[in-house]
């Protein structure tokens, strides 16, 4: 009885320290709730850079009348506002090396009719694993998807206001909404995340004290 529990205590500890540490969340940008727009709040599990804290926001649809066909839930993370035409929100997410992913959004213009840019783009650090360039002004919801073949055990996905960049002087006077983010794994190798080095260490000490118990459930 005492050998079996101690097989179950290790398949547990091992599978937890196997499990990953902070999957893709949080795509259609539910959470937190709010009633309007916010500057100030950041969606939960993403991390937003914006260097005069006016251009990106999190909204609900009713702030701009929003078409509701553009994702799950009533709410969007906005990009463009007070004329600023810079910044991104990114997410850092478990993948598996060698794995391919597929990224699906959805974007459209809001406040104006003004041609805007996004740059969506998956990182390994600085290299970009695959990349997505939107010219438009669509006041209806389109969907648009790029792929990447991940190269370690995270991956950063960034969306980014490419307005100033891809077209100097326009689009001040709107902007876009994102909606509906999802990251899919379309190939290649399966499973958790690779342990980090606490893991591992957590690991090895796990056995080290199975193998103390067993000794004593022997004697």
């Amino acid at each position: 009885m005492t050998n079996c529990i101690v097989r179950v205590a290790l398949v547990f500890v091992l599978t937890t320290a196997l499990l990953p540490a902070a999957a893709f969340t949080n795509g259609s940008f539910e959470t937190p709730v709010i009633s309007g727009f916010d500057f100030t709040i950041v969606p939960t599990g993403w991390v937003k850079t914006d260097p005069t804290n006016s251009g990106l926001f999190l909204e609900n649809y009713s702030a701009f009348s929003l078409p509701t066909a553009g994702g799950a839930g009533t709410q969007a993370y906005g990009f463009g506002g007070n004329g600023v035409t810079t910044g991104n929100l990114a997410q850092t997410f478990d993948t598996v090396a060698g794995g391919t992913y597929q990224v699906t959004f959805q974007y459209l213009i809001q406040q104006g009719l003004e041609f805007e840019s996004l740059l969506a783009q998956a990182l390994n650090g600085a290299t970009v694993l695959g990349s997505d360039t939107e010219i438009f002004n669509n006041t209806a919801w389109v969907t648009k998807a790029f792929s990447f073949t991940a190269t370690s055990s995270a991956t950063t996905l960034r969306f980014s206001d490419n307005t100033g960049t891809a077209l100097p002087g326009v689009g001040n006077g709107t902007n876009w909404a994102l909606d509906a983010v999802t990251v899919t794994q379309t190939g290649g190798p399966t499973g958790g995340a690779v342990p980090e080095p606490s893991g591992f260490a957590m690991m090895g000490l796990t056995a080290l004290a199975i193998a103390r118990l067993r000794k004593r459930v022997s004697v």
